[in-house]
This record gives structure tokens, C-alpha cells and sequence, in this order.
């Protein structure tokens, strides 16, 4: 124990006994002491400190309970690690032991004490704790925590320890329970401090968002660490009004995260779910699974929520009428504070209290609204009724006048002033009364309006009838009781005029309409504009005349179409004999010239005369009928392109502006149908010659007359491969020397690009603006014709080669003067057989290649040995090389058939072998290497020669192509064995290929397919 008396004792009993009367003795004074004191959190290290002068352990801890949440947790400690705290508290949330609390709860074997669970145990273990025992600390009804003593070794407790130790728990609960009520009465206060500034601030503005917003802050940080306010818009949603925090830096960061991570309006918890239900929500621990769920489909905020420390919330509907008008949101984080039930009830009444705030707040701004409406709705009226361009006037049941406007004042020619009062009789007179006053009357008596009653009233300072169209309507007061008539008066005579001109001008659009529509379904502007006629006559004309201007400056009279079918022969010579001249003083070339519209609102005989060329013009005219006419040139872009004329030949219809103005107009459409249409076909034939230049093989270049390049067409780019982007702007040498010579004759020159020869053959021909050229790729062409002749001449030189040692050794036998011993004879013999032979292979080597070019040569591809074929064209070769070359032959000693024409493959490998050969000039081993490589039978020619330059290995099985084509090296050859080699293989499905760095060497790898089973 830790507390001892220093005196005699006469045995174990009576030394016990001092020492509990000793603990007895400081217990007592400590308990006033502890319960004096009424913060929790200051008395714990005192019980602690009491423990440790009472009891004797080696280390004292006190648990604490939270009934809201069911949490144990470590809430003082002495000589306990931070390792074994976070271990005893992970493992107590993890135990489901019942354990009983009445009575000390005793440990004295750790190890083996069952009730504890193995992450317990190893805590204790950790930390060298063997035995303890811990005493509950009740107050009243409830289990406010534990007072635990741990001690290192095992050891049993007597029930005077048990006692000892019960008598601190029992007076530390008294103490904790008795600060604790305080603590909670304390905060009751608060709150209802808290609640009571909240109401005044509430009640203090009808601007509720200020008021919420001060509200937050109020609560920021008495009641909440975090308070937010969330409010439902018009729409439904969900929109954040406000948050609050001691941190402004975290209250820029909590909207943020708001319009970063909108709510979800179908969450299950948190405001959504709060508004949804009008039903609170408390949180006393925030549980880390909750966060987890919420931010499933954003994980890193749950980085940030579990950066900020959330430790409870609440969240409280603002509800009122039945309405949930939005949310309140208090959160604890770094005060630590768990809220209860007594804390949500206080969120409750904050809420119900700003909820009525927030409904009386909108309420007064819709009442406001509905009465500025109602003002500005009545100045409205008065406005309109004062200001209305129709007469408007309120009559009472008796038929007095009781209020007139302007309007209406003016249509009775009397002012408005002395209406008040007066009756229909005094006012109108007796006889127009008479005829209102029944109309009156009935809308009194049924109630129903009369609508648009149309009357006719003569002026009232003159005689001029006009037109009124009247309704009547019945006026009620605010008890539907009929107090008078309403009357509403429109004069509608304008209306009418305006409905006749509007008729007349629909009728012109009408034709507009029409015209534009049928001048813009062709292409064909001659016969388009002749067909205008069908809209023209005889509504707006008796005969209607159209010309073009051609452009040699002559017109050509188109049309001539007439409303009388009987004047249709005057009208065709009207159109064949006298079409128009461009120098008359009026009529059509009148309007081209100048470009204006003519309006002859009477033709006199006289100006008929001076118009006309001669008598018989002058007739046609007068039996086609002129008494008026406009003409109206086409003219659109700036150009003049002919004329329209309109006749008529009625002197009851004589034509004046808004005539000429309808005519200008459909001169104008017509000149743009015209316009359109000759755009349109030169544009056409533009396209025609640009698709021609665009898809043409040759290329097509042209240049202005400095020698600029202005267009360069793809054809151009591909054979030169210069783009038109490189070329166009630029000028290009060879074309400017052409250009300026200016010869129209083909000719092919050199011409090198980026460091290529190309061989092209241009044209030209040029033009005022400049000269368009056109040149021909002919480079493989002159190449072909280079191999051929270079073929020519080869063959000639192979030829020539072994008929001279023919020849020559023939010649030697003849002679008769020149003895010729056997072994003489058999040589110069030899000489014959191998040149003949060689001879044989350069003639058949040209006829395998035409063969092959004409497409006459058969295949006929069947199983057949490869290796023995190889091994035949060995042997052959061994009779004509030289005796510095020799042969090797490796192949497998069983090896699959081969599907391939057996002369064919014959040939191609006789082929590779002289190729390797001839290429040896300074002899060496030729290897023939068989291998198989997966469905092919693999043929490796490998020679010690001259070996084939990287660049040449794709040429050399072209036709004709030759390494050495100036025998330099002393190789000679037709160029044609590598590519009948080729040929003959791919017909056979094979294919070949040459591996060589260009010199040590060669190895040419031919390959055919492996024959089915």
C-alpha cells in the first residue's frame, strides 16, 4: 500500500488497521476536495493522484462511459504507455463479454482471465501488466465509467483492498457525477442564452438570409464548431445559404467543397434526407463507416472530412405550415463536444424559432410584392385608360358619364371634363341615345358583353362618315354587384382604308412571292422571265414586254405577251422586228442606259410618235395599246442586263409610285435570278475545269506573267513531290525560261528536285494573264529505255563473247597447216561444248524472261523432292565452274517434299548458285544450306564474293538490272537471272530475298511451301 504508519504495532492486525484508518483519514479529506471541484476534466488527475497516495499499483487509469454512443475510452492515465491506451480502447469496442458493474471487476490472473479478449490480453502483455482490478463508477443509475489499477506481477485482493478500492471509486463518481450535472446545467444555460440571442436576432430583420447568416455565426462557437444552413430554392433543389466557422480560411473551403460535391437529393441521412422526412438527425459519433458510404464515389473527400475531425452533428429541419423550408446543420470537430439528446432538443427549438422567422419573413415580402403589384397594376390602368387610342368611358346604372378618356371625348366632339355627370341624351343627342341606351340596359340586366358592334357616326365638325366598332361591358365591384357599363369605342375607319391598301399590297408581295419563287426553280432565266407574264397580265398589266442586253451591247427582245389573245400577232412583231436600242431617249434603253426607273403615267400620242423608228413600229405600238407604262432596268452586282416593261393600254388604269415601286422591286429579283443564273453557269464551267485540273494524271502549273506560280495541282505534287503550299508564290526556273520563250511545243528535259532527276516532258500555252503548263512524269520511262539498251548491249557482249571462243577454237580445228595433237583436239572440243553451253543459258535466260513478261509461261506445281533437286543442280554446276570454287551441299538427312514446278525450281536454284559463282571471281566456297522454317523448306546460298551494297538489295531483282553494268569488276550477266528467279518463285508461292552488308560475301534465301499430307 502506499499509505504506512511509522509506529509500533503489536501485531498484522492492529498495523492494517492503523494503515485503514490512515487511508480512511486522507480519502475523507479528499472527497471535499474532489467535490468541490466541478470540471471533470481538472478532478481526474486528482483522482488519480488520490488513487496513488491510497492504494498502492503501478498504474492507475479511469474509463469513461458515453451513454449516447456506448464508447469506453481512456480519459486519465498514470503510468500507462500511448501504445497500450490505443490498444485497450480498439480492443474493449471489439469485446461483446457481458461483465457485470455492480461490484469491482478483478483480473488477477491477466493471461488466463477469460472474459478479456485475446487483443486485450496482448495489450497487458505489451505493456508487463499481470493483474488488476477495476472499480465501476456508478452514479445514481447510471455507469459514468471505471477506476482501474494495473499491477505487474499476478498477485489476490482482499476484501479490505476491495473496500479501499471501492470507497475512492464510489467518492471519485460522486464527484464526476455532481460536475458533471453541473457541467450539463452550465451548458443548459448557455443554450438557452444561446436560444434566447437567437430569437432576438430572428426578430430583429425581415432579411431572413442576413439573419441566418448572423445566426450561424452565432452559434459558431457556443453551440457548434461548424454550423450550416441549407435552404430549398424555388425549384426544389437544394441550395447552401451559409456556413460558419471561427477559421474564415475553412469557411471559403467548406463552399468549395459545397459546389464541388453537391449534395445528393436521394441521400439517405444528412440534409437531403433531413428535408425529405422534416425529421432530425443526431450524430453523437460520427461513425467512420458513415463517412465511408458518403463518400464512396469520392474518396478523396473523405481525406478531407477525416482532415477536419468531425466528432457529432445534428441536423434539424426548418419546418413551417407543413413546409420544409430548409435545414440547419451543427457540427462538433475540434471542441471535441458530443451532442445529446438535450442538445438536439435545443437545435429543435433554434429551428422552429428561425423557420417561423424565415416564413414570416417571406410571407411579408409576398405581401409587399402583391401590393406593389396591385399599385403599379392601378397605375397601369389609369395610364392605359388615359393614354389608350381608343375611346374608353364608365357610365352608371342611371347612363351618367362617370369617367371618359381623350379618345373618346374626341369622337363626341365635346371635352372630357364636361362628360362628368352628364347623360347619353345630353351628350349625344335624343336620337342616338335612344339607340344606345336599350344596349345599355341589356348588358345591365344579363350581365353578358356585347363585343364589336359596328356603327357608323358622322363627325363632329364635319360630315365625314366614320367608321366605330363598339363593345359594351358590365363592371362589377368587389361583391360582384354591377355598378356600371363599360364602354370601348375603336374608330376603324384608317383601318379600313389601311385593310384595302394592305389588300392591294398583299396582292403585289403575293406576286413577289410567286415571281421570286419561279425565277429562282431555273436556271433557264429566258423562258423564267417570259413566264412571268402568267403573273403579270392582266392583274397588273395589259401587256408585258422583257429584254436582255447581249454582250456585244444589243438587245434581244425575249417576250412580248399581251392580255387581248387577238393582239398576240402585233405582239410577235413587236418582239422579232423592234426590239429595243440602248440610245434611245425613252422606254427600255432608256432605263439600261441610265440605270433609273421610268414612270409614264399617260403616254400622249405624240410621245407615242417620237418613240417609235418608223410607221410601222408606230402601228404595232398603237394597236397593242399604250396609255400608261413603267419600265424598269435589270440591273444587279453593278451591271445592267435589260429591261422590264409594263403597259397597260386601259385608260381607267393609269399607273403611279407605289405601281413603279412594286415594278422596281420585281426588276430587282429578276435581275438577281439573271445574275444568280450567269454566276451560277460560270461558276459551273469553272468547276468543271477545276475538277479536270484537280483529277488530271499530268501535271498542271500556272503562272502569272512575272512567273509566279499560282496553281499547282496534286498531279504536280505527287510527280514532283513538292506540295502546293511549297510551290505556290514561288517561281520555278525551268517553267520562267519556258515561259518566256514562249514555245507551245513538247519538250522533255532533266530537271532535278530535292536531289532527284526527274526526266519531264512540258507544255505550255499562254494566256493575258500569264501561261498554264502541263508536264509528264517520263523518268521510268527513259529508265526502262536506258535498261534496255544497256540490256542490248550486254546481250550483245555475252553473245559476242562465247561465239568469239566458238569461232575461234572452230577455225583452229579447220586449219590444215596447224598439226593438232589429241589431247589439242579435245580442248579447243571442250572450249566448243562449254561456250555452246553457255550460249545456251544466256538464249534461254531471254526466253524465260519473255515467257514470263508475255504471261505464257505454265506452272504446274506438285510434290517433289527439294533436296534432290538441290543436290542435281550441284552436280551440274560441278562440270562448267571453276576449279577455285568449291561446292558444299548441307542439308538435313530427311526433309519434307515440296509443292513447286520441279523445272521451275530447278532453274531458280541453278540461277543462285552461278550467281554465286560468277560473283566469286576469286573463288571460295559456295554453300548450299537446307533448312526448314515452319511450312516453309528454306534454300541459303552463301558465297565468299564481291557481296551486294545494302542499297542494291531491293534493284538487283528488277529486269535488266546489273551491279556492274560497266564490267568494271569483270562480272558479266544479262541482269535477268535474279529476276526470273523471283518471278518463278512467287508463282510458286515462294518468295527470296538477299542478306549481304556489301562485301565478305552474299547469301541469297529462296523459299518454297511445304507440299499437305
Amino acid at each position: 500500500m502506499a499509505t504506512h504508519v511509522e509506529t509500533g504495532f503489536l501485531d498484522d492486525a492492529e498495523r492494517r488497521y492503523a494503515e485503514d484508518l490512515a487511508r480512511l483519514r486522507l480519502l475523507l479529506e479528499a472527497s471535499s476536495r474532489l467535490l468541490g471541484s466541478l470540471e471533470v476534466e481538472e478532478m481526474l488527475p486528482e483522482v488519480l493522484a488520490l488513487a496513488g497516495r491510497t492504494l498502492a499499483a503501478d498504474a492507475y487509469s479511469v474509463w469513461q462511459y458515453d451513454e449516447g454512443s456506448g464508447i469506453w475510452s481512456v480519459a486519465a492515465r498514470s503510468g500507462l504507455s500511448d501504445e497500450y491506451v490505443a490498444r485497450a480502447m480498439a480492443a474493449i469496442r471489439g469485446n461483446t463479454a457481458t461483465v457485470s458493474l455492480d461490484a469491482p471487476i478483478i483480473a488477477e490472473d491477466i493471461e488466463r482471465t477469460e472474459w478479456l479478449t485475446q487483443e486485450h490480453r496482448d495489450a497487458h502483455a505489451a505493456e508487463g501488466t499481470r493483474s488488476m482490478m477495476a472499480l465501476p463508477l456508478r452514479y445514481g443509475d447510471r455507469i459514468l465509467g471505471t477506476l482501474v489499477l494495473y499491477y505487474r506481477e499476478p498477485r489476490q485482493f482482499d476484501e479490505t483492498e476491495k473496500s479501499s478500492a471501492s470507497l475512492l471509486a464510489n467518492i471519485a463518481a460522486a464527484a464526476i457525477g455532481t460536475a458533471g450535472l453541473y457541467q450539463a446545467q452550465r451548458r443548459l444555460a448557455e443554450d438557452q442564452r444561446f436560444v434566447a440571442e437567437a430569437s432576438e436576432l430572428l426578430a430583429s430583420s425581415l432579411d431572413y438570409e442576413t439573419t441566418l447568416a448572423n445566426l450561424a455565426a452565432l452559434a459558431v462557437p457556443r453551440f457548434a464548431d461548424w454550423c450550416a444552413i441549407d435552404m430549398v430554392g424555388g425549384d426544389g433543389s437544394i441550395q447552401r445559404l451559409t456556413v460558419a466557422h471561427v477559421d474564415p480560411e475553412k469557411v471559403r473551403w467548406a463552399h468549395e467543397l459545397a459546389e464541388q460535391y453537391p449534395p445528393d437529393p436521394r441521400a439517405p441521412y444528412g440534409v437531403p434526407n433531413v428535408i425529405r422526412t422534416r425529421e432530425p438527425e443526431l450524430f453523437v459519433e460520427i461513425p467512420d463507416e458513415l463517412l465511408r458510404e458518403a463518400t464512396a464515389d469520392t474518396p478523396e473527400l473523405y481525406d478531407i472530412l477525416e482532415e477536419l475531425g468531425l466528432k457529432s452533428s445534428m441536423c434539424v429541419p426548418l419546418v413551417a405550415r407543413d413546409r420544409a423550408l430548409g435545414a440547419i446543420t451543427f457540427v462538433s470537430a475540434e471542441s471535441g463536444r458530443r451532442y445529446e439528446e438535450s442538445d438536439l432538443a435545443t437545435a429543435q427549438d433554434l429551428a422552429r424559432r428561425a423557420a417561423i422567422s424565415v416564413d414570416n419573413a417571406r410571407l411579408f415580402r409576398e405581401a409587399e410584392s402583391s401590393r406593389r403589384e396591385a399599385q403599379e397594376s392601378l397605375a397601369v390602368v389609369d395610364a392605359v385608360f388615359a393614354t389608350a387610342p381608343v375611346g374608353l368611358a364608365f357610365m352608371d346604372t342611371n347612363f351618367r358619364y362617370v369617367r371618359v378618356n381623350e379618345a373618346l371625348a374626341a369622337i363626341n366632339g365635346l371635352p372630357s371634363d364636361e362628360h362628368f355627370g352628364r347623360t347619353l341624351r345630353d351628350v349625344l343627342g335624343e336620337e342616338l341615345a335612344s339607340e344606345i341606351e336599350p344596349l345599355h340596359r341589356q348588358v345591365l340586366e344579363t350581365g353578358e358583353p356585347i363585343l364589336d358592334l359596328q356603327m357608323e357616326l358622322s363627325g363632329p365638325t364635319t360630315q365625314e362618315i366614320r367608321n366605330l366598332l363598339v363593345s359594351y361591358y358590365p363592371v362589377l365591384d368587389i361583391d360582384d354587384t354591377k355598378i356600371g357599363v363599360g364602354v370601348v369605342i375603336t374608330d376603324v375607319s384608317e383601318l379600313e382604308q389601311a385593310l384595302a391598301a394592305a389588300e392591294r399590297s398583299g396582292a403585289r408581295l403575293a406576286v413577289l412571292a410567286e415571281a421570286s419563287q419561279t425565277l429562282a426553280s431555273t436556271l433557264d432565266y429566258e423562258s423564267t422571265l417570259a413566264s412571268l407574264a402568267s403573273l403579270l397580265v392582266p392583274n397588273f398589266a395589259d401587256w408585258y414586254a422583257v429584254d436582255i442586253l447581249d454582250d456585244d451591247g444589243l438587245f434581244r427582245r425575249i417576250a412580248v405577251v399581251h392580255s387581248d389573245p387577238a393582239k398576240s400577232e402585233w405582239a410577235a412583231k413587236s418582239r422579232d422586228l423592234y426590239p429595243p436600242d440602248l440610245e434611245e431617249d425613252e422606254g427600255t434603253g432608256r432605263a439600261a442606259r441610265t440605270g433609273e426607273a421610268v414612270l409614264y403615267r399617260t403616254i400622249s400620242d405624240e410621245l407615242l410618235a417620237s418613240s417609235t423608228k418608223d410607221a410601222a413600229h408606230y402601228e404595232i405600238l398603237h394597236e397593242l395599246g399604250m396609255e400608261s407604262a413603267m419600265v424598269v432596268p435589270l440591273t444587279a452586282a453593278g451591271r445592267t442586263f435589260g429591261g422590264l416593261m409594263l403597259v397597260s393600254s386601259d385608260p381607267a388604269r393609269l399607273y403611279n409610285e407605289d405601281d413603279l415601286e412594286f415594278a422596281k422591286h420585281l426588276g430587282r429579283r429578276a435581275a438577281v435570278a439573271v445574275d444568280n443564273a450567269r454566276l451560277y453557269r460560270a461558276a459551273e464551267e469553272r468547276a468543271r475545269a477545276a475538277i479536270v485540273v484537280e483529277h488530271v494524271a499530268d501535271g498542271v502549273l500556272l503562272v502569272d506573267q512575272r512567273g509566279i506560280i499560282r496553281l499547282w495541282n496534286p498531279a504536280a505534287a505527287q510527280i514532283t513531290g513538292l506540295a502546293a503550299a511549297e510551290t505556290v508564290g514561288s517561281s520555278w526556273e525551268t517553267i520562267a525560261d519556258l515561259a518566256r520563250r514562249g514555245e507551245p511545243r513538247p519538250e522533255t528535259q532533266p530537271v532535278e528536285i530535292n536531289g532527284r532527276e526527274l526526266w519531264l516532258s512540258i507544255t505550255g500555252v499562254g494566256f493575258d494573264g500569264g501561261s498554264v503548263f502541263a508536264f509528264r512524269d517520263l523518268t521510268a520511262e527513259r529508265a526502262v529505255e536506258k535498261l534496255k539498251s544497256d540490256f542490248v548491249s550486254t546481250v550483245s557482249h555475252e553473245l559476242r563473247t562465247p561465239l568469239a571462243a566458238i569461232y575461234g577454237a572452230a577455225l583452229t580445228l579447220r586449219r590444215e597447216d596447224v598439226p593438232l595433237g589429241e589431247p589439242q583436239r579435245t580442248g579447243l572440243l571442250e572450249v566448243i561444248a562449254s561456250e555452246s553451253d553457255r550460249l545456251a543459258r544466256i538464249v534461254n535466260d531471254i526466253l524465260w524472261a519473255s515467257r514470263l513478261e508475255s504471261g505464257t509461261m505454265r506452272t504446274i506445281i506438285k510434290k517433289c523432292d527439294g533436296v534432290e533437286i538441290a543436290r542435281s543442280v550441284v552436280e551440274a554446276a560441278r562440270h562448267y565452274i571453276p576449279p577455285s570454287i568449291e561446292l558444299v551441299v548441307k542439308a538435313p538427312k530427311k526433309a519434307p517434299l515440296v509443292a513447286a514446278d520441279p523445272d521451275k525450281a530447278h532453274q531458280v536454284l541453278t540461277n543462285l548458285v552461278d550467281n554465286a559463282v560468277k560473283y566469286s571471281p576469286e573463288g571460295g566456297k559456295v554453300i548450299i544450306e537446307i533448312t526448314l522454317d515452319g511450312p516453309q523448306l528454306r534454300y541459303a546460298v552463301h558465297d565468299e564474293g564481291l557481296g551486294v551494297p545494302p542499297a542494291e538489295h531491293r534493284r538487283i531483282f528488277e529486269k535488266f538490272y546489273r551491279l556492274d553494268p560497266d564490267l568494271t569488276r569483270g562480272v558479266g550477266g544479262t541482269g535477268l537471272g535474279l529476276y526470273i528467279s523471283r518471278e518463278l518463285l512467287e508463282r510458286m508461292g515462294g518468295r527470296i530475298w538477299v542478306e549481304s552488308s556489301g562485301s565478305g560475301g552474299s547469301t541469297f534465301v529462296a523459299e518454297l511451301p511445304i507440299a499437305p499430307d
